[in-house]
């Protein structure tokens, strides 16, 4: 019983030194309680008080539907939602390859092949086929099919010669 008698006194000089604006609020708990939080405290270099103090605060955030007030906390949550961000950017990314990239219109096409001479239209499909983003585009459409007809052993590649219809055995 001296022990804590001893820790309150001392509990109580602590708060002496605190601002007049600072209050003193007793909490009453069962002993496993205290020791797992001091053992907290130490690991986040904090003071008992102070660590309990920060998760009242923390709670009372969350309950309220707000963030965590605890400045590293707060840094550790904008980045997750930073990474988060990144990881929703990826994916929008990643689905747009995936069901073919931005969309390909004549309208854009012919805009960007029609010159203020004259073409034929072979010509004019020859510049389309030319273009960049057709070119990635059918690569990448002609790729998956490929493979995708590899997979049923319906067509085989050979390294320096290329894709064929595979023979019937």
């Amino acid at each position: 019983m001296s022990d804590k008698y001893e820790e309150g006194r001392q509990a109580s000089q602590e708060w002496a030194r605190l601002g007049e604006d600072t209050e003193r609020a007793d909490v009453y708990c069962h002993e496993d309680h205290k020791t797992e939080w001091k053992k907290e405290a130490k690991h986040e270099g904090q003071s008992l008080s102070r660590y309990l103090y920060d998760l009242v605060q923390e709670a009372r955030a969350y309950r309220e539907g707000g963030l965590p007030l605890i400045a590293s906390k707060d840094e550790r949550v904008e980045e997750l939602q930073s990474r988060i961000e990144e990881l929703q950017d990826e994916l929008s990314r990643a689905q747009k390859e995936q069901s073919g990239g931005t969309r390909i219109t004549v309208d854009d096409l012919t805009e960007e092949v029609l010159t203020d001479q004259y073409q034929t239209l072979d010509e004019l499909l020859e510049d389309v086929k030319a273009t960049e983003e057709v070119s990635d585009h059918l690569r990448r459409r002609l790729e998956e099919r490929l493979y995708s007809l590899a997979e049923d052993e319906e067509v085989e590649f050979q390294r320096g010669h290329g894709w064929r219809f595979s023979e019937g055995e």
